[in-house]
């Protein structure tokens, strides 16, 4: 089993199992997600190949990706203890095989033939070739021996309905077809999603000292499976007319051959093929019955294998969201009806901190678990306002916080959202204030200001977060400063577009740190009556 290792963002060593296909890039979706601003979405893809060995593809990414210390161009073979640097991030590449594994492991070859399939009419329906009703059975050497076939076929079928692996479930079906089959080779391709490859990802050779190369699997075959949905038998196929000029068939010497589609609701999954070089007419139609049966049910749990992955990746990624949006907004993003867009974009937002005061006072006079038990009950407090106006947690700075309304998800109303907001946490913080002493009495003041700001992911290469940045912001931070205990001061844009809904007091201008000019701030006392926005579905 081939895998890398490599630190997260978090520092945390993480080892990643490589499949057919492993993406490398700073999307959620990837596979291996790095959180590097130099990293692009879609960075890299490391492709097991035809032959098991595995290689590195560089995406055209504009920082490129090394190769122990070297950029590369395009696809470059990894090695046993092979470093790929990507942004910061270093991975190790390591192939685990077992000795004994090493010495009897199989390589498949998908031959070009240079030859369009030619089969357009199904094997011969001979009735003597299908399974017969036991009156009609006077050989009972055959009866034996379709016995024994099924015996085996219903072991397999109850084995693999519990499976949940899905390497372990492709092993016990070409184990069990060994058993029932006179099989050289077998191999189960599976195809990746959105192409038209096929992988080989499980190979079996009767004969344990099989060399590289000994396994080789004609496109012919292949193409005509694939494009019909339909099993392909052939008797011998070196005298076969549909393969004539097949020269993977003639150079593998293969004699009979049993493909069969690996198929869920039209869709194709893959293939399982097996072949014999040594009997002439080796599989019968039974065999081709029995093949198809396992393959049918082996496409409904690969089908399960990739939908509980795609939950396991849905999963990750609304956690992922939980920390930014409300719930509502997390459904919206995950079901596909909103977009979050990722990377520094320019948007109009407006921004809002929220800073306790005399924050250091009251630490002074309570203990330090004390002060983090009683700071998680505020915050969890205020976090459920802001979510309940759909605004983004941005951070916590201390005992800070910053919200946004307007990135990464916009709303019409995003100002008065905020707004709304900022006066009912205060409002809340009365309610929590309540029945505590003066000294365990907290209060908070709020600076909002509108404007447009730069929103992406940014960071260091080992924590990123999504936030905002740009003058908005950073005058935003300066009214929270001049707000006082139990204070929503606004600056002059949020005024202007919520001016109709607020009962405000102007404020004299006022000389912010930073700022050249004076600036006009509002202290809002109170909302005028009005009909909340149809947007605002959770507001009362």
């Amino acid at each position: 089993m081939a895998k890398v290792i490599y630190a997260d963002a978090g520092g945390i060593q993480r080892v990643h199992e490589l499949g057919a296909l492993t993406t490398i890039g700073r999307h959620p979706d990837q596979h291996i997600q790095i959180l590097d601003r130099v990293v692009s979405k879609e960075h890299a893809v490391i492709e097991r190949g035809l032959d098991g060995s595995f290689a590195l593809v560089d995406g055209g990414s504009r920082n490129g990706t090394f190769v122990n210390g070297a950029a590369i161009a395009g696809r470059r073979h990894l090695n046993d203890g092979d470093t790929v640097s990507i942004g910061s991030t270093t991975l190790l590449f390591q192939v685990n095989t077992a000795p004994e594994q090493a010495q009897v492991q199989n390589r498949v070859t998908i031959h070009s033939d240079d030859l369009e399939s030619h089969i357009r009419s199904r094997v011969a329906q001979d009735q003597d070739a299908r399974f017969q009703p036991e009156a009609k059975i006077v050989d009972v050497a055959t009866l034996r021996r379709d016995y024994e076939k099924l015996r085996i076929a219903h072991e397999l079928g109850q084995s693999i309905g519990v499976e949940t692996d899905l390497d372990i479930l492709l092993e016990k079906i070409l184990e069990k077809a060994f058993e029932i089959f006179p099989a050289d080779h077998g191999v189960i391709l599976l195809r990746i999603e959105g192409t038209d490859r096929l992988i080989p990802m499980v190979v079996r050779s009767r004969d344990q000292s099989a060399k590289v190369g000994d396994v080789r699997i004609s496109k012919t075959i292949l193409n005509e499976v694939i494009e019909e949905k339909q099993a392909v038998l052939s008797s011998d196929a070196m005298m076969d007319s549909r393969f004539s000029g097949s020269h993977s068939i003639i150079l593998g010497n293969i004699r009979s051959t049993m493909s069969v589609p690996l198929l869920h609701e039209a869709r194709i999954l893959g293939v399982i093929h097996l072949d014999s070089k040594v009997a002439s007419g080796a599989f019968t139609e039974k065999d081709l019955q029995i093949l198809t049966g396992f393959a049918r049910q082996a496409a409904m749990l690969i089908e399960h294998h990739s939908l509980i992955k795609k939950m396991e990746q849905e999963i990750v990624v609304r956690e992922k969201l939980h920390r930014l949006l409300s719930p509502q907004l997390v459904e919206e993003v995950v079901s596909g009806r909103l977009e979050l867009k990722k990377g520094g974009e320019t948007r109009q937002a407006t921004v809002m901190f929220a800073d306790i005061r005399n924050f250091t006072s009251f630490s002074e006079r309570n203990t330090p678990q004390g002060v983090v038990d009683m700071l998680n009950e505020y915050f969890e407090l205020m976090v459920d306002v802001i979510f309940k106006y759909e605004g983004t947690l941005d951070k916590f700075i201390g005992d800070e916080i910053m919200a946004i309304w307007g990135a990464p998800i916009a709303h019409p109303d995003d100002t008065e959202r905020a707004v709304r907001c900022a006066v009912e946490m205060q409002q809340m913080l009365k309610k929590f204030n309540a029945g505590r002493s003066e000294e365990d009495t907290l209060r908070i003041g709020i600076g909002l200001n509108s404007g447009e700001v730069v929103a992406g992911y940014m960071g260091s290469t080992k924590s990123m977060n999504y936030t905002v940045m740009g003058d908005t912001v950073n005058t935003t931070s300066r009214i929270c400063s001049a707000a006082g205990p139990g204070d929503v001061l606004i600056g002059q844009n949020t005024f202007d577009q919520v001016a109709n809904l607020i009962i405000t007091e102007k404020l004299p201008p006022t000389k912010l740190k930073g700022k050249a000019e004076h600036v006009d701030i509002y202290r809002i006392q109170g909302m005028r009556k009005r009909d909340i926005h149809p947007t605002l579905r959770n507001s009362t």
